[in-house]
């Protein structure tokens, strides 16, 4: 590549990201101006709403929603705050700190975001889900102490069934199939659950340093 070669494409990408940062500025003045109604509104009914944890500087980690397809639309901001929240079929998870300490719960909430139920949680929130019924809630925390991995993070899926009352505290004791064989390793990680009904779920898989896509069956497990 020539001088004059190099010269221009650097002048190209210059010029690319000088419009992404104004683009950026753009769209942030515009979620910046966007008021902040009260938190009555706020709920986890199906509807035109997106439901999200708002890291705005006057509202972080507050749950909120905003018009489905108009991020830039009007803010409606609860008074409920959550590390991670998900909603779907009425109902919503929040995994959020429990008191003082370094300590964490799970908050099983109604279509209005009041609290049901809570659970303790072992671990630091990561994830979040909710099946499509609002029937199964689904978390990942990250935890320590494994010895297989000398004191690094790893990761504990479980699964609540708020009709049943069943629970999976963490997916590793389902079993795992591979290629057609039964597998079992010391290093089982799972994380990222994605339900497709109450029955069937996705996860991703993380044993001897690769990573799988795997699908489950609640009726599987023992």
């Amino acid at each position: 590549m020539t001088l004059r070669s190099r010269v221009l494409l650097a002048a190209g990408l210059s010029l690319a990201l000088l419009a992404a940062a104004v683009a950026y500025v753009l769209v942030a003045g515009r979620r910046a101006a966007a008021p902040a109604v009260a938190s009555a509104a706020v709920d986890a009914s199906p509807g035109d709403r997106l439901l999200f944890r708002s890291t705005a500087p006057d509202s972080y980690g507050r749950v909120a929603t905003v018009p489905r397809g108009d991020a830039a639309g009007p803010r409606t901001v609860s008074a409920l705050a959550c590390d991670r929240v998900y909603a779907a079929g009425g109902a919503a998870i929040c995994l959020r700190p429990d008191g003082p300490l370094a300590t964490y719960q799970l908050a099983v909430l109604d279509a209005h975001l009041a609290v049901r139920e809570t659970y303790p949680l072992v671990g630091v929130p990561n994830r979040a889900r909710v099946s499509p019924s609002g029937h199964v809630l689904a978390w990942t925390v990250f935890v320590t102490g494994d010895s297989y991995n000398g004191g690094r993070f790893s990761t504990r899926a479980g699964m609540l069934n708020t009709a049943t009352g069943a629970t999976v505290d963490t997916l590793e004791t389902f079993a795992v199939v591979r290629d057609g064989r039964p597998y079992r390793a010391a290093d089982l990680n799972f994380w990222g659950v994605t339900f497709a009904d109450d029955q069937h779920f996705y996860a991703t898989m993380s044993t001897a340093g690769h990573r799988y896509l795997v699908a489950g069956d609640v009726a599987a497990h023992p």
